[in-house]
């Protein structure tokens, strides 16, 4: 008659993880902030492009509710959320959380309001290409969290 043994292998992630070793954090964080440096203007160039591309969607919106058009800028502008702060502008990706909100509410009221979608991409050219005060990005961004509001309410 044969024995039956049981192996239990010892999990080594566990023997890993209790190791003292690796970066101290500070070192780290220096060195994840000196890579966002390089990736800076490419991310800055991208985040134009997407401008861009979100530009030409909304010369294509009409004067009224256009499901597709609208859901097609949405999926444009999401695209750019949390690039702001990579490219030194993190305003942006406040004007772009506002746009996604607004088209958000738009869509699911099928409303429309052209005027309040275009002044958040004019929000956003201005954000990228004009360096302001902080006291003038804050109010940009103030007066566009208001018109988002405005529908959030509808």
């Amino acid at each position: 008659m044969s024995g039956v043994r049981f192996v239990f292998p010892k999990p080594r992630l566990a023997e890993l993880l209790k190791m003292p070793g690796g970066l101290p954090v500070v070192e780290a964080l220096e060195r994840a902030q000196a890579n966002l440096e390089t990736i800076k203007p490419a991310c800055r160039a991208d985040l134009m492009s997407l401008l861009d591309t979100a530009e030409a969607a909304f010369a294509e919106l009409g004067n009224d509710f256009d499901e597709v058009r609208m859901a097609g800028l949405y999926a444009i502008a999401v695209r750019g959320i949390g690039t702001g702060a990579v490219c030194g502008a993190p305003g942006v990706d406040t004007a772009l959380t506002s746009l996604c909100d607004l088209l958000d509410f738009l869509l699911t009221g099928k409303r429309h309001d052209r005027e309040a979608i275009g002044v958040h991409l004019q929000a956003w050219r201005l954000l990228m290409t004009v360096d302001l005060p902080q006291a003038g990005a804050d109010s940009i961004l103030a007066g566009l969290r208001k018109v988002t509001a405005k529908y959030a309410k509808a």
